[in-house]
């Protein structure tokens, strides 16, 4: 269980290189969409550690 908060974690430090990515590139909705995707990632793993 403690290897896919590792996971998701990582999962959203991606996404959100992505997003800064894509905001560098001006592609407003790849930006919103990676954003988004890395927040749901963060939340998940926040919450997936908490007993």
């Amino acid at each position: 269980m403690f290897f896919m908060v590792w996971i998701l974690f990582l999962i959203a430090g991606l996404l959100a290189g992505g997003a800064w990515a894509a905001y560098q590139n001006d592609s407003k909705f790849w930006t919103i969409i990676a954003g988004f995707l890395a927040a749901i990632a963060f939340a998940a793993s926040v919450a997936w550690m908490i007993p």
